[in-house]
């Protein structure tokens, strides 16, 4: 099982890559058999081929992502709320649970997106 530093330093790059739009190196944190449901409960792409056409055109999408919160990790989980800002929109923050394998790949990444979650304001929405 990947240790706390090495799932930390994945979500690290992960954020880094998703942000930059480097869709190459976001896929290099995937296993081949992984599984992306995003949003969770609307859309799931499954194997490293599907999860590369829907990055490819999230990458066409004009956002930055920064971590909003700290990184939690429990064995091999680990979850983190992101603040996404995009052109025309307020920033707001989605949250992500991840697996990892053995070898610190992402096997599943089950993301929760509300545009409705805004980040810049002092009291969280309903």
């Amino acid at each position: 099982m990947p240790s706390r530093d090495e799932i930390c330093s994945a979500i690290e790059s992960y954020v880094k890559h998703l942000g930059n739009h480097d869709v190459d190196e976001l896929l290099a944190l995937f296993a081949e058999d992984a599984v992306q449901h995003e949003p969770l409960g609307v859309a799931s792409y499954r194997g490293v081929e599907e999860i590369r056409r829907f990055s490819t055109g999230n990458a066409k999408v004009d956002f930055t992502v920064s971590l909003h919160t700290p990184i939690t990790v429990t064995g091999r989980y680990a979850a983190m709320q992101l603040r996404v800002e995009r052109a025309g929109m307020p920033a707001f923050a989605a949250t992500d649970l991840v697996e990892f394998d053995d070898a610190c790949r992402i096997v599943s990444l089950s993301a929760v997106i509300d545009p409705r979650a805004l980040t810049d304001r002092a009291e969280p929405s309903a």
